[in-house]
């Protein structure tokens, strides 16, 4: 069921070729270094749509040469889904009639029972099957796992893919502790913490995402207790939690339009803005849950019921506005 760390998972190595291509070595399929690639719709609903088939990631991957281009179908499971055992077959027919290229099935799992089971072939027919769709498997048990910080630091993107593989090891706080030690050291502070963003998403557990938090917040803040440390937080304590908020809203605004526009519901400017302008991260929490089976926009804005929280629409653009230097005044409280 599509969330933030499924949809996180599957999309990350699509924009990421050199962390694909160690993914792709796994598979000793034989890939060369050096591939691009590109984004393709996942689409795979007939014509007319009777109802809505969506697939994870579809990429046409290219050699170096240019030989022998692929489809890639990426899919993320982060648990047994019986209902894939037929939908599987259906994306690999689909992909294969609408492009005329060969087509690589990977799916992506978080844990072994999950991984034995995407494994198994899939077969249709009387007697000698007509179709056999065998996925291609990365799990726990074929996907390294991180152990050295200066593995993790020759490959961030890779480490990254890794960890969240390894999501459910009994000692994820050492996996998360390596590759934050990693990511300190990069000296590109804006990509680093981009990454650390994105790690922080593609985890499944609130448990994995708070031992994060604290690695992060021991190797990224500078010590008290010494001029610059103390000067440098003074200085940013006061709006870093605001700037985080602000992030954390505008990443739920992106990824609540992206499931939308991927379950077929059709988006006007106007429900756009109502979604770009909403600074409620919690209503923005209940809507992206109600879009995963909504079949009308409706369905997704619907009013709160008594146990959601009441939104807070008129309360929005105070979120940009600047700071009052008077005393503030209460006015009508919409929650």
């Amino acid at each position: 069921m599509p969330n933030v760390s499924h949809d996180t998972l599957h999309g990350f190595l699509p924009g990421r070729p050199k962390a694909l291509n160690r993914a792709l070595d796994l598979l000793d399929l034989g890939i060369p270094p050096g591939v691009t690639t590109e984004t393709l719709p996942t689409d795979a609903s007939g014509a007319p749509k009777m109802f809505t088939r969506q697939m994870d990631s579809v990429l046409r991957v290219v050699r170096p040469d240019g030989r022998d281009p692929f489809i890639l179908l990426v899919e993320a499971q982060t648990g047994i889904e019986p209902k894939k055992e037929t939908s599987w077959p259906y994306y690999v027919a689909y992909l294969r009639d609408r492009y005329k290229l060969e087509v690589v099935l990977l799916v992506l799992c978080v844990d072994t029972a999950t991984a034995a089971w995407a494994a198994r072939p899939l077969r249709t027919g009387l007697g000698r099957p007509t179709q056999v769709t065998v996925p291609h498997v990365l799990g726990p048990s074929n996907v390294p796992r991180v152990s050295r910080v200066q593995d993790a630091s020759a490959d961030l993107d890779f480490a990254a893919f890794c960890l969240w593989i390894h999501s459910n090891d009994p000692d994820i706080e050492g996996i998360l502790t390596v590759v934050g030690e990693a990511l300190a050291q990069d000296t590109d502070r804006e990509a680093r913490d981009d990454l650390a963003g994105l790690i922080e998403d593609g985890l499944g557990s609130e448990h994995a995402r708070k031992i994060w938090r604290n690695v992060m917040e021991t190797l990224f803040t500078p010590r008290r207790g010494t001029i610059v440390g103390d000067a440098r937080l003074a200085g940013r304590e006061e709006g870093r939690e605001e700037g985080r908020e602000e992030g954390r809203v505008k990443e739920k605004t992106e990824r609540l339009l992206h499931l939308m526009e991927r379950r077929g519901l059709s988006l006007t400017e106007e429900t756009r803005q109502r979604v770009t302008t909403c600074a409620d991260a919690p209503l923005l929490d209940l809507w992206f849950d109600r879009a995963i089976d909504a079949t009308t926009l409706d369905e997704v804005f619907t009013a709160p019921s008594s146990t959601d929280r009441v939104p807070a629409p008129a309360q929005s653009p105070e979120h940009t506005a600047v700071p009052s230097q008077g005393p503030t005044d209460p006015g009508p409280s919409a929650d």
